[in-house]
């Protein structure tokens, strides 16, 4: 099943790859280099270099591990109910004021591009989909029943 991704995400994806990949050939220079100092039991920086080259791989991995994609455009993202792409305000009873969450993939989350960011598989966001305006649904948190209203649903804007 493929991952949903916004169009512009997959943009800023393709580039942030691009970027771990030059990062990794650089950091295997550094490795390179360091090694040909010597005595590699002792040699600090060798050590550095290849705990951040395997930082790197695990990352690139991570981020190709959520491929194939299926790529959502601003004109397949709907306003009547809430689906992915959508920044929604909720109000959770006995708060002051709404806050407003984005019904996202893994790859917006892990990539921290927008604030309070749930990841469309999430239980909350199962929880909030297929929601309209003004529908209140309750969840379990902590052992207590917590209520939330939408008070809005909105297309995610590219930021």
């Amino acid at each position: 099943m493929a991952t949903l991704i916004l169009r512009d995400t997959h943009r800023i994806l393709v580039e942030k790859m691009k970027s771990l990949n030059k990062e990794k050939r650089e950091t295997s220079l550094r490795i390179r280099e360091a090694a040909d100092q010597g005595d590699l039991k002792e040699n600090a920086e060798y050590h550095a270099a290849r705990e951040h080259q395997s930082l790197l791989v695990y990352k690139i991995q991570f981020l190709q591990s959520h491929a194939p994609f299926k790529m959502i455009g601003n004109s397949d993202i709907e306003t009547d109910d809430v689906g992915f792409g959508n920044k929604v305000t909720i109000h959770e009873e006995g708060k002051d004021q709404a806050e407003d969450y984005y019904m996202l993939g893994p790859i917006e989350s892990e990539l921290d591009l927008y604030p309070l960011a749930v990841t469309y598989k999430s239980p909350f966001a199962q929880a909030v989909i297929g929601k309209k305006i003004n529908e209140s649904f309750t969840l379990e948190i902590q052992g207590k029943d917590i209520k939330f209203t939408i008070t809005a649903i909105e297309k995610i804007s590219a930021e």
